[in-house]
């Protein structure tokens, strides 16, 4: 039996984009802040091995890069504080699904006047990021992306 290869390339890509452009993701230990993405950028290879009759096999290494902002409630709600960065996935294969190799890049300029609370604060979201939102966006791929990506076949 031969196998036969489906790209999926664009489709990942898709569905990456739409994955993360909608995500909201409360953070633990944090006053009510989220974790949104405004950015996907996705490079690298994705197919599906199928041979006749059996299960697809997903064959991918891809890289993304998720621009990301903390947006917390400050001030009774009055006003929100944002904090932004960059998460890496610098390697995301097939091989190993479940522990993509991921970066965090936290922009820790603050706003013309700050306090050193405020400093305290884009810490505290920052941490969060790396405490919740990491393991979040690794779920996010070994999950939603490998199961739905499996069902493309």
């Amino acid at each position: 039996m031969a196998w036969n290869e489906i790209n999926r390339t664009e489709w990942a890509k898709k569905f990456l984009k739409e994955l993360f452009l909608q995500a909201r993701i409360p953070l633990d230990k944090t006053e009510g802040a989220t974790l949104g993405f405004f950015r996907v950028e996705t490079s690298g290879d994705c197919a599906l091995a199928v041979k006749s009759g059996g299960q697809p096999r997903p064959m991918f290494e891809l890289r993304i890069e998720l621009d990301w902002k903390v947006e917390q409630p400050v001030d009774n709600g009055k006003s929100i504080l944002e904090a932004k960065g960059q998460i890496q996935v610098t390697e995301f294969s097939s091989e190993d699904i479940s522990s993509p190799q991921m970066k965090l890049i936290c922009d820790n300029q603050l706003p013309p006047g700050a306090t050193p609370a405020f400093q305290t604060l884009m810490d505290k979201l920052n941490a969060a990021v790396k405490e919740s939102g990491l393991p979040e966006v690794s779920r996010m791929l070994a999950d939603e992306f490998a199961n739905t990506l499996k069902q493309q076949g």
